[in-house]
């Protein structure tokens, strides 16, 4: 690969750019940092709510553009909205009427900057402690706002998984599902993913995603991998988003994510 062929790159978060502590290597920092500092465009895209993400990015020196919930929610460069994209409301309503009273599922919403719960479980604390920050409790989700995910969490390794996956795509209410690993059931609007986020951001910067390399290790990664001008999938990462990448490093732990996109611009990180 040629330096200089590819203008910015794409990092999901949780197992790509973070390692399984949820903490940065300083290798990494060190390849965002040189890069940003040669004008290249650096952007995290997320199933994470904007908070958490907009607290990653600063911590790593990024003002935006990025994107959250999955790509529902793109923040520019000057942290003015590059698109908001709530589900249906309906689809909402009949969501919820169906699953929420369900035990073993944690529904979580998200509206903006706000994560909402009806009950702060063990499910909904752990997820707290991976993102940094405690949800709303509103029992019964009682003064909801517009909606731009949905977020279905189950038991690691539950034989639910599989069957929400297939009973959520099979409603035809206008969304896209899709997991984010494999206990977590990613809900938003049908023409919304990681992908459309890509371009948004990309266009925001004056480039087409084609002009980007992109890298995520998630079944909710492949349209953002597709999308892309240079796919990477991490090692870990399931069949189908493997087959989308034209590159597959190891894991999120062995720096080997940090080395490729070194390689690909030229700017081998300091170690």
């Amino acid at each position: 690969m040629v330096p200089g062929s590819f203008r910015g790159v794409a990092f999901d978060l949780d197992g790509t750019l973070l390692r399984s502590d949820h903490s940065i290597s300083p290798e990494m920092r060190s390849l965002c940092s040189a890069l940003t500092g040669r004008g290249l465009l650096v952007t995290l895209i997320s199933s994470r709510p904007p908070r958490s993400v907009e607290q990653i990015a600063a911590s790593l020196g990024l003002s935006g553009p990025w994107a959250a919930l999955n790509g529902a929610f793109v923040v520019g460069s000057g942290g003015e909205s590059l698109g908001r994209s709530p589900l249906p409301e309906a689809t909402v309503e009949h969501i919820l009427a169906r699953y929420g009273r369900d035990e073993r599922i944690s529904l979580n919403l998200y509206a903006g900057f706000d994560w909402i719960v009806q009950a702060a479980d063990r499910r909904v604390r752990a997820e707290a402690d991976i993102v940094g920050f405690a949800p709303i409790v509103d029992v019964g989700f009682a003064s909801r706002p517009a909606t731009e995910k949905l977020l279905m969490i189950t038991d690691e390794g539950s034989r639910e998984n599989a069957r929400l996956t297939e009973e959520l795509a099979a409603l035809d209410d206008g969304i896209a599902v899709a997991r984010s690993k494999d206990n977590y059931i990613e809900i938003t609007r049908r023409e919304i993913d990681k992908g459309r986020a890509l371009a948004l951001i990309a266009s925001s910067r004056g480039l087409s995603a084609r002009e980007m390399v992109a890298a995520g290790d998630g079944e909710n990664d492949i349209p953002m991998l597709k999308a892309c001008g240079l796919p990477i999938a991490m090692g870990h990462g399931p069949q189908p988003l493997k087959q989308a990448a034209a590159l597959i490093v190891g894991s999120n732990d062995d720096g080997s994510l940090t080395d490729a996109i070194g390689r690909i611009f030229g700017a081998a990180p300091a170690r």
